[in-house]
């Protein structure tokens, strides 16, 4: 006996609007969708920088490797020393040998104000020591003034930038205002941090030198 076919059940209500055309615009649609969260910008780590100036330059120092900072004060000359080094100081009965962070890294004396840093420290005021977080003798980076603490992403230095130091470049920097220097000094703003960028300083190069001329003397 032949069967017949089955009937056919009641249309659902949409079901007329699927057509083809419909169907290839609702995955066209979605393709785009999926196309444009893949080109998404992602999410690029950030650096916490201690944000100082070295002469006429604002310079970048990771905040991991910072002990202290303190007001610079006179040193006690190394004889036969290079020129970075300014000298000796005490902090808590405890040697710190001060180098000068701008002639380490041959930066331009700061001769006044300058506008993408902001006017110079006032008269009288002599900078800052940078103590740095380092097993081994403790070693301090004078600096002409500290700046602030930032938040900003590290890339890659430009080409011809020139010193062997530099680890990268940070854009954009984001100050924190709850993380001002504790030596900066009552009102301290930080109107001076650069929103242009600036160098980040690779502390362990920057120092090479200076710590195998010390065993070369030794």
């Amino acid at each position: 006996m032949p069967h017949s076919a089955p009937a056919a059940g009641p249309q659902l209500p949409g079901d007329a609007a699927l057509s083809a055309a419909r169907i290839d615009a609702i995955l066209d649609a979605r393709t785009r969708t999926l196309a444009a969260r893949g080109t998404a910008p992602e999410a690029r780590p950030t650096r916490r920088l201690l944000v100082c100036r070295a002469g006429a330059d604002a310079v970048g120092l990771p905040l991991e490797g910072v002990a202290e900072v303190f007001p610079f004060r006179p040193c006690t000359p190394v004889p036969g020393a290079p020129a970075a080094l300014i000298g000796l100081t005490g902090r808590g009965g405890i040697l710190v040998s001060v180098v000068d962070l701008a002639v380490a890294l041959g930066a331009t004396p700061a001769l006044g104000a300058t506008p993408a840093l902001g006017a110079p420290p006032p008269e009288g005021e002599a900078g800052h020591v940078v103590v740095l977080r380092r097993d081994g003798p403790r070693i301090g980076l004078k600096v002409d003034r500290v700046l602030s603490v930032a938040e900003a992403v590290v890339e890659a230095p430009p080409e011809g930038l020139g010193r062997r130091a530099v680890a990268g470049y940070a854009r954009a920097a984001s100050h924190d205002p709850g993380r001002e220097p504790d030596s900066a000094g009552p009102g301290r703003t930080a109107i001076d941090v650069p929103a242009i960028g600036f160098p980040v300083i690779d502390v362990a190069v920057l120092l090479a030198p200076l710590l195998a001329g010390r065993s070369g003397q030794a």
